[in-house]
């Protein structure tokens, strides 16, 4: 009875042990970082089973009678020794994995980096498009500016002219008002001579003619 027990322990050790070898070697290889964790949890709970089946094989040799418990005794040995290389395996693909994680987690975070410095990239980008079109725009705004002050350099040299004009015409009329003016004052002496002249020889006439 005790051996059959035993036995039903070392099956269930040993399909334990083709499990976790499986997923060592193969699904824990293949896994993607997202499922590496899912693996292992998977392998640390065989594990777990696989020590209560050692547990339960030292259990049966205590309760072996002296004459099997030696040979159960070396076959418990061999398990133990399956089962400390199966933990260093084990141990050994934990490291594999977390140098893997490494290698995971610096490209991510070259991959972050290289996403961040395309980000500045394309706003570096975008300033430029923005400053190039401000640029066009104030070019743009310029040459308005100067082709305004050309029409009002225009108007202003026109106006300048039609005050020159107009200054040339007040000249005009103030030489003909200052000839105007002078010629009634020259009319004005004439007519008071005539007067004068008149009233002299009138006055003669009536000297000679009562004295």
């Amino acid at each position: 009875m005790a051996s059959s027990s035993f036995d039903n322990a070392a099956d269930d050790f040993n399909e334990l042990k083709k499990a976790i070898e499986n997923l060592v070697s193969v699904k824990l290889a293949r896994a993607q970082k997202e499922n590496r964790k899912l693996v292992l949890n998977d392998i640390n709970r065989r594990l777990d089973a696989a020590e209560v089946s050692l547990k339960e094989m030292q259990r049966e040799v205590d309760k072996a009678s002296a004459g099997s418990r030696p040979q159960l005794s070396y076959r418990l040995r061999a398990f133990q020794s399956e089962f400390n290389n199966l933990t260093r395996q084990i141990e050994s693909a934990k490291q594999q994995n977390s140098s893997l994680n490494d290698s995971w987690n610096q490209m991510d975070s070259t991959r972050r980096q290289v996403l961040g410095n395309q980000g500045a990239v394309e706003r570096t980008s975008a300033a430029i498009t923005r400053t190039e079109r401000l640029g066009v725009e104030t070019e743009n705004i310029g040459n308005e500016i100067t082709a305004e002050l050309a029409n009002q350099r225009d108007q202003l040299v026109r106006t300048r002219g039609m005050l020159d004009q107009a200054d040339s015409s007040l000249d005009k009329s103030r030489r003909t008002l200052l000839n105007m003016a002078r010629k009634a004052v020259t009319n004005k002496i004439a007519l008071i001579s005539i007067i004068v002249v008149e009233v002299l020889i009138l006055a003669g006439v009536l000297y000679w003619k009562f004295k």
